[in-house]
């Protein structure tokens, strides 16, 4: 049967140890306890299967030779009832092939007999990190599927349940909409949001991007042109505004709406009214706009590069985007959702590498994050990433960097790792003496080198 020694702290490691071997189990029981683990000891595979069951466990070190249900096929079917459980096994030299066959199998790590304290607690504590950080990810998946979401718009912060307040109280409105934001932050998205709470949202979305379309022919792409209205028109189509009939005209970059073009503009919005190029048939497609811009549009009122009375006519029910920067609580939901969209949802951020993202400036805002996030996806090998994965134009991108001092965590562990491979130096990688010049538990630090990715190896023999 399975006992559990002991209470811990709600934040404590818990871990579920099991071996047949009565002293091994005391021995694993009492190391990781004195690391503040919460430890629970099964005797067997069915015991421990009940174990899991019945609790939440971090990490699972389990001797793979033991009577019965052996470590591979406990490990197999703990991984289907407890899927957030990390996996450590515990082996003898003759049985180094099965473990190395369950880590192919998704198993964290293994231990081979005979294996030193300090090496448990490294590896458990290691296996137990990446536990917690799986499951922060598996949360910030699941606020994506609930709240976290807004019709294709993710964030939680009090800027972006401001934004989602006013998207509801415009789409109940069929006025002329403008949003304004830096360039990335995602207007097309609201806009998009806009519609489909809309009473239109039954109806046709029609983006045009102003700045994408030909200077001579943004009133013809706009309104429409009918055949032989001039050289090149061997037809008859359509423009943006009545393809977009009974639904919603989204005119992105409308500040590149040439100035001669802007009355025929202006005409539209206030009459509901389109001709054609080169017809005389008026049409009154039943069309809602929706503009958008990344520039001061009064701005360029003030230098007569945009009309003031089309200025007025579309600045009737304005939305603000918030830029990235004004909202960095949001990024850690932003690159999950990200992670998803491009099929690698269970990518690790740590905490180390969130912190020093939502460091930088982001002056692309949501389009820039996305774009290192897919970056990410398609060149980190492993299963976490780690600082030294982000290129080298976001290092060189630091705001934080730029301005003299670090984030308070990544200054931390900056001067954990240089003081930790200072005494590894010194000491020629030699652990034991490393911990006495520096006053620690060995096993404490072997669990920090391991945390923090040190490689003993490449001090050793200097």
């Amino acid at each position: 049967m399975a006992d559990r020694p002991g209470n811990s702290e709600d934040d404590a490691l818990r871990v579920l140890v099991v071996d047949d071997e009565e002293s091994m189990r005391h021995f694993l029981v009492r190391a990781l306890q004195r690391q503040g683990c919460e430890v629970t000891a099964a005797v067997d595979g069915p015991t421990a299967l009940e174990a899991l069951g019945s609790g939440a466990f971090d990490v699972m070190v389990t001797d793979i030779r033991m009577p019965g249900m052996d470590g591979r096929e406990l490990f197999a079917k703990a991984r289907e009832s407890s899927p957030g459980t990390r996996a450590v096994l515990m082996t003898a030299y003759g049985s180094i092939k099965d473990a190395i066959a369950a880590l192919e199998q998704g198993a964290e790590s293994y231990l081979a007999k005979p294996f030193e304290t300090d090496e448990l607690v490294a590896t458990v504590m290691k296996a137990g990190e990446k536990a917690r950080l799986l499951s922060e990810n598996r949360v910030l998946r699941e606020q994506l599927s609930g709240a976290g979401s807004f019709g294709g718009l993710v964030g939680q912060s009090s800027a972006m349940r401001k934004l989602y307040r006013t998207i509801e109280r415009v789409a109940r409105a069929d006025g002329t909409v403008l949003i304004t934001g830096e360039s990335g932050v995602g207007k097309e998205l609201v806009a998009r949001a806009i519609h489909a709470r809309s009473g239109r949202g039954d109806g046709p979305f029609v983006a045009a991007h102003c700045g994408a379309l030909p200077q001579t022919l943004v009133e013809a792409e706009l309104f429409g042109v009918v055949e032989g209205a001039f050289t090149g028109a061997d037809r008859s189509r359509p423009g943006y505004v009545e393809r977009a009939s009974s639904g919603t005209l989204f005119l992105d970059e409308i500040a590149e709406v040439p100035i001669e073009v802007q009355p025929s503009l202006l005409r539209f919005l206030e009459s509901g009214e389109v001709t054609p190029v080169g017809g005389e048939e008026v049409l009154h497609p039943g069309v809602r706009v929706v503009a958008a811009s990344n520039r001061d549009l009064r701005l360029l009122v003030e230098e007569a590069r945009f009309r003031p009375d089309l200025f007025y006519r579309l600045d009737v029910l304005p939305v603000r985007v918030p830029p990235l920067r004004d909202r960095i609580e949001d990024i850690p939901l932003l690159v999950a959702h990200f992670m998803v969209a491009v099929g690698r949802p269970e990518l690790v951020v740590p905490p180390d590498v969130m912190a020093y993202l939502q460091g930088l400036p982001w002056e692309g805002n949501v389009r820039e994050l996305q774009n290192l996030t897919e970056r990410l996806a398609g060149t980190v090998e492993g299963d976490v990433v780690t600082l030294d994965d982000l290129p080298s134009e976001v290092h060189g991108n630091d705001a934080v960097a730029r301005a003299g001092f670090r984030p308070y965590r990544l200054a931390l562990e900056h001067f954990e790792r240089e003081y930790l491979e200072g005494l590894l130096e010194r000491t020629g990688g030699n652990v034991s003496e490393a911990a006495r010049l520096g006053g620690m538990a060995r096993p404490s630090l072997h669990a920090r080198i391991a945390a923090l990715g040190i490689d003993l190896a490449g001090f050793r023999g200097r």
